[in-house]
C-alpha cells in the first residue's frame, strides 16, 4: 500500500496540462464558474455545495448541514451584486432542523479582515424581525477563500476564528464564526483528508487535464463534471472568459501575484509583452500611482513610463 501511495504522489505532475494545452476544467475562483458548480438552486450543484460546506466547516459545525438555499438571489450573470462581494448568502439547515446563516467570499478585497467582520455583522443584523424580537441570533459563518496571502508570518493555510474570552480562550458567543483559507499557501500535494483534497482542488483544478486518483471520491468526480468548461452555454462561456481576463488585468497589478501564477502570467505576457505592459502602466499612471511602483509592477523603466 505504501508503495502505491508513493507512486501516486510521484506521478501527480503528469496530471497537469502541458504547455500549449488547455484544461477542460474552469477556474472555480471565477464567480460564474463557482456559482455554476455550487448553485444551491439546482439538485446536483446543491449537493456539491453541501459537501463543500460540511468539509470546510467540520471543526466548527455542531451538526452536519443537510440543506441550503439562497438568501439573496438578485445577481446578474456574472454573479455580482451592486454593493457586495459575496458570491453566496445562504440559509442552511442542519440535521436537527437548526438554521445557520453562511456567506461565501471568493473575491479579493481591500481591508480583507475588516470587511469579513462587517459582512458577519450583516448576517446577524439581517435576522432582526419587526416588532418584539428576542435577539435569538442564529449561528453565522463567513467563509473566505483568498487566492493571496493574508497572514504573512503564519504558514497555516486555514484560519478559524470566533468570539472568545481572552483569558480562558473559551467561546463566549457563537453568533460569529470565520473560516479564512489562504490558497496561495496550498502545496502541490494531496493529503488523505477531505480538507486537503478540497484545498488542492480549488487551487489546481484549472491546471489539470484529468483528476488524479487521490481525487477519485464520488463528490469530487461529480463536482468535476459541473466544473467542465464544455458544460457552459455559449453565453456563460463568453461571460466566463470576460471575467477571467478582467481578473487577469486586476491581479497583474497586485504584488506577489507573480509568485502564485508564474506559469500563467509568463504565458500571457509572451503573447504581447510590450503592449500589455504599456496599457497597464497607462491605467496606473492615470490613477496617479507613483512611477516607481508602476515600474515595479510592470517591469517598464521609469523613462518608458514617463514617455507614455
Amino acid at each position: 500500500m505504501k508503495y502505491e501511495h508513493e507512486i501516486s504522489h510521484k506521478s501527480l505532475e503528469d496530471y497537469l496540462v502541458k504547455p500549449g494545452e488547455e484544461s477542460p476544467f474552469a477556474n472555480l475562483l471565477i464567480d460564474l464558474a463557482f456559482k455554476k458548480a455550487f448553485d444551491p438552486d439546482k439538485p446536483v450543484s446543491r449537493e456539491n455545495l453541501i459537501n463543500l460546506l460540511n468539509d470546510l466547516l467540520a471543526p466548527q459545525l455542531k451538526r452536519a448541514i443537510v440543506n441550503v438555499k439562497t438568501r439573496n438571489v438578485a445577481k446578474n450573470l456574472s454573479g455580482s451584486k451592486a454593493s457586495r462581494t459575496a458570491i453566496f448568502d445562504l440559509h442552511c439547515e442542519d440535521d436537527d432542523g437548526n438554521l445557520i446563516e453562511i456567506e461565501v467570499q471568493i473575491r479579493e478585497m481591500d481591508n480583507f479582515l475588516k470587511r469579513i467582520a462587517y459582512y458577519a455583522s450583516e448576517l446577524v443584523a439581517n435576522q432582526a424581525e419587526p416588532g418584539d424580537w428576542d435577539y435569538d441570533v442564529k449561528l453565522t459563518y463567513v467563509i473566505a477563500l483568498a487566492r493571496y496571502r493574508i497572514f504573512e508570518n503564519d504558514e497555516r493555510i486555514v484560519h478559524r476564528a470566533s468570539t472568545l474570552d481572552l483569558e480562558t480562550g473559551e467561546q463566549i458567543v457563537d453568533s460569529y464564526n470565520y473560516t479564512i483559507i489562504e490558497l496561495a499557501k496550498v502545496p502541490f500535494f494531496i493529503g488523505k483528508d477531505s480538507l486537503s483534497k478540497w484545498l488542492f482542488f480549488f487551487r489546481y483544478l484549472s491546471r489539470l487535464r484529468e483528476l488524479p486518483p487521490e481525487l477519485s471520491d464520488k463528490k469530487f468526480k461529480q463536482l468535476t463534471e459541473s466544473a467542465k468548461v464544455s458544460k457552459f452555454s455559449k453565453k456563460e462561456f463568453e461571460a466566463y472568459q470576460k471575467m477571467y481576463h478582467e481578473r487577469w488585468d486586476h491581479n497583474v497589478l497586485k504584488r506577489g501575484f507573480f509568485k502564485e501564477f508564474a506559469m500563467e502570467i509568463n504565458a500571457e505576457i509572451a503573447k504581447n509583452v510590450s503592449g500589455n505592459k504599456r496599457e497597464i502602466a497607462k491605467k496606473l499612471k492615470a490613477r496617479n500611482r507613483p512611477v516607481e511602483e508602476i515600474a515595479e509592477d510592470t517591469g517598464l523603466s521609469i523613462e518608458e513610463i514617463n514617455a507614455l
